[in-house]
């Protein structure tokens, strides 16, 4: 048995800032690795590059950096085909130390390798990733077919395969690039298209916004480089500017305020010296009341530096949260998704007609809920009992207990992996939480955000984390790594972190070392017995 925790333990939501971030990356690089251009006057158009009758091959290093620390390098080749396709070859490393947050100080190194290739019409044809981490390697492959795109994935546990019907509007970066290019040379002017591109990770298509901003030199070292210029606006409010030669390879980019990528002639030796760095905490002003499991109601001021008034709000109303967004700032009163003394929990098994709640039922690559040994946990946990509240907090406290709470050796392990090692931080706690909730037939689903952390005293500090939330009826918070089934009022919910679902990545990046938090009023439930953790 693991002795229990005082405070909240949680990190920075791995999957985003470790691992996803190599996956992000990549989609950020995909804007600027697609984006191609015509020649200029002096050299042949970019069509007539593409369909040349002698295939040509260009390589490019780029060192990637966040808050001026070295982050990782990224090599690509493209292969230009003679029969027109394009083949593009990248291998990204990357190593990142993450400390604060009540966690000890973990360092997280991935490798991905991928291949893309696109047919003469500009087309994507397919594509390929081999991610690496603490041992542990996942595939995804994408190969259009017809009118649908058909995911592959191979992981820890799971082997799926999808199949995404192509909406009208859907495009290739590729193709849209080049017709900003010509447009651009027919008309001089900036212009931008908006369509749908598909997000593997995700499993869902997105809105994506490019403009062409128009032509530059590029200078690095002694070479001066006639390239162009691109912003892509990601439906999640991520904002990219990249910068391409007339090679159509990348030169530069920059992803929010945090990261930039430029093109180097020697790669730099990742984990020379203290490398890059990142906090899970985020500075906090004031005090609430010590007794943080009778938390009814808080209220916040969060500032956010340099927040751009046009991107999507950090955060919206829900089960969570009121929120009245400023200039620059949200004036919020959190909120408990303790069930109220009126609620009756429903009996298992479960009626669920919506099929909105219904998807999180089923199994997915993170929360593999069909694998035998999670579904022969859940009905020793279940045990016959039927009121489904009951059991929810039995899962709970089972993940509680059972869990050491320290990093893992990778940026988030799917829960088969925390099964198996008995050990992880908050993302492993909500994920193996999520896997026997739907093993024992109730709708769950894994979040991300920040959590409130309260001391003795009263003091508050917090950190980007991650929790669940589960379906009886409603929707109700639980936090794994705290023994909580209903949360009480320390959360700010950025969004679902499912497949189908939005990412919060360009969320967390706006708000990474730019958030701060005020803590203003509070109110508590009333002492009863009973009151405390069950």
């Amino acid at each position: 048995m693991r002795s229990r925790q005082t405070l909240p333990r949680q990190t920075l939501p791995r999957p985003q800032l470790a691992a996803l971030l190599v996956l992000l990356l990549a989609a950020c690089l995909g804007a600027c690795r697609d984006s191609t251009s015509a020649k200029s006057d002096r050299q042949s158009s970019a069509r007539a590059a593409a369909t040349a009758d002698v295939a040509e091959s260009v390589e490019r290093t780029l060192v990637l950096e966040m808050a001026g620390q070295t982050l990782g390098v990224l090599e690509t080749r493209l292969d230009k085909g003679a029969d027109g396709s394009w083949t593009i070859h990248e291998r990204m490393e990357m190593s990142l130390t993450r400390d604060g947050g009540g966690l000890d100080e973990a360092r997280f190194e991935t490798s991905t390798e991928a291949v893309y290739v696109y047919g003469p019409d500009r087309q994507l044809v397919s594509e390929r990733s081999v991610e690496r981490e603490g041992g542990v390697v996942i595939t995804r492959t994408i190969e259009r077919s017809g009118d649908a795109l058909i995911s592959r994935y191979e992981g820890p546990g799971r082997t799926d395969e999808a199949r995404f019907e192509v909406p009208e509007d859907y495009r290739s970066d590729f193709s849209v690039d080049f017709e900003l290019v010509e447009a651009w040379r027919s008309s001089g002017e900036v212009l931008t298209r908006s369509y749908a591109a598909f997000d593997a990770e995700r499993e869902r298509f997105e809105r994506r916004e490019v403009s062409l901003l128009g032509e530059l030199e590029y200078r690095f070292g002694d070479a001066v480089v006639p390239a162009y210029r691109f912003r892509t606006r990601e439906e999640d409010g991520t904002i990219i500017e990249s910068i391409t030669d007339h090679d159509f390879m990348p030169l530069e980019l920059t992803i929010g305020e945090l990261f930039v990528a430029r093109v180097v002639n020697e790669a730099p030796v990742l984990g020379a010296g203290d490398g890059a760095r990142i906090t899970a905490e985020v500075p906090v002003r004031g005090r609430t009341s010590p007794d943080w499991r009778r938390l009814a109601e808080q209220q916040l001021t969060v500032t956010i530096a340099g927040e751009d008034p046009e991107a999507p709000a950090l955060w919206e109303n829900n089960a969570y949260h009121q929120v009245e967004r400023g200039d620059g700032s949200y004036r919020m009163t959190l909120r408990s998704t303790r069930p109220s003394a009126e609620f009756r929990a429903p009996s298992l098994p479960l009626r669920v007609a919506d099929p909105q709640v219904q998807r999180y039922l089923g199994p997915t690559t993170m929360a593999q809920s069909d694998d035998p040994r999670i579904v022969a946990l859940a009905e020793r946990l279940v045990a016959g009992e039927r009121d489904a509240l009951a059991v929810a907090r039995r899962i709970v406290h089972h993940v509680y207990l059972e869990l050491d709470k320290k990093s893992g050796v990778r940026g988030s392990a799917t829960a088969t992996e925390v099964l198996a090692s008995g050990e992880g931080d908050c993302t492993e706690h909500a994920v193996l939480a999520v896997a026997l909730m739907r093993a024992a037939g109730i709708p769950a689903r894994t979040l991300d955000g920040i959590v409130l952390l309260v001391g003795p005293q009263g003091q508050v500090s917090a950190g980007f984390h991650a929790w669940a939330e589960i379906w009886l009826g409603e929707w109700i918070g639980i936090d794994a790594t705290v023994d909580e089934t209903g949360t009480t009022a320390r959360y700010l919910l950025f969004g679902i972190d499912e497949p189908g679902s939005i990412s919060s990545s360009g969320k967390l990046m706006r708000a990474v070392g730019r958030v701060a938090i005020e803590v203003g009023e509070h109110r508590s439930f009333a002492a009863q017995a009973g009151s405390g953790p069950e």
